[in-house]
């Protein structure tokens, strides 16, 4: 499979290389050199071979190849949501040579790109969805394939980028809550559960208006014994971690999408562009506008 979605009213002709398939019955995984597929399993089981390698997927779970190879379902019938999609859909300097480069990780992490590891780290397929994410991961999912169907304006191939944006994020927060390799990942590096809970929950409502009430309740613990926890691993109270997580998901929306400075602002969880933009200045040095530009730029130089 080839993944296109085609602009018709809104950006006529233009290609976002990427194609959701809802209740994806596995009959075309033929991927081998075109694209990158994801399949969220939601309910049942699916065997598999891809390759020489045989494995059981069991619901609900993530299940990531990259373009090396196709994999083909042997038995079982899961209810599975799939996303088919090329690097470049996330970024154009994201092909496939330069994501299996030697140098890609300190490229990636040069300009806050996506490392992929759950797509091209070959030692497993399958990772868990977790409860406190499936809300979120399903979720996006819709938006994704409504956008990506409905097109309702010029920013469509730049939102539907977003909602994939934060599902990359998710994903690779799972990768490294169960321990697969390094992962710039505040919640995979904690070990106290309590802690874990509340920052988890931060990272899957930061676009809510969440209080440090709904935190605490999500931790199971009392306000000062949590806020101690958050001062003595992250150094920071409960709200200021909040305010951190909404600003990365932020500079990921701005440097990767033209979305409007005020659509990223209430995606994060900012009432008013103005709070943003205090915010955005305040911890980040610059305002949104100019951190895009030279985001942008930075990379135009690089690549």
């Amino acid at each position: 499979m080839i993944p296109q979605t085609i602009g018709r009213e809104y950006n006529v002709g233009k290609i976002a290389p990427v194609q959701c398939v809802k209740n994806d019955d596995l009959s075309d995984t033929e991927i081998k050199g075109h694209c990158f597929l994801m399949m969220i399993i939601k309910e049942g089981s699916g065997y598999f071979k891809v390759g020489e390698s045989f494995f059981e997927a069991i619901a609900p779970c993530i299940v990531c190849f990259d373009e090396s190879e196709s994999p083909k379902l042997l038995r079982g019938c899961p209810k599975c949501d799939s996303v088919y999609f090329s690097p470049t859909f996330l970024n154009v300097n994201m092909s496939f040579s330069r994501i299996h480069g030697e140098d890609y990780d300190q490229l990636a992490q040069i300009h806050d790109m996506f490392l992929l590891r759950p797509f091209t780290d070959r030692s497993r397929y399958v990772f868990p969805l977790l409860d406190e994410y499936s809300g979120s991961i399903y979720g996006l999912f819709s938006r994704l394939d409504e956008e990506l169907r409905e097109q309702s304006d010029w920013y469509w191939s730049c939102r539907s980028r977003s909602y994939f944006i934060e599902m990359m994020l998710l994903l690779e927060r799972t990768y490294g809550l169960i321990g697969q390799g390094d992962c710039d990942n505040s919640a995979s590096k904690i070990i106290n559960s309590h802690l874990k809970k509340a920052v988890i929950y931060i990272d899957s409502h930061y676009g809510e208006n969440i209080t440090l009430d709904d935190i605490v309740i999500s931790a199971s613990l009392n306000h000062s014994s949590l806020t101690k926890l958050f001062k003595d691993e992250l150094g920071m109270t409960p709200i200021e971690y909040l305010w951190y997580h909404r600003l990365v998901i932020a500079k990921k929306l701005l440097s990767f999408t033209d979305l409007p400075i005020k659509e990223i602002s209430h995606r994060c969880g900012f009432k008013t562009i103005q709070h943003f933009s205090r915010k955005f200045e305040e911890k980040i040095g610059c305002n949104p506008g100019v951190f895009r530009t030279e985001a942008v730029s930075k990379r135009k130089q690089t690549f």
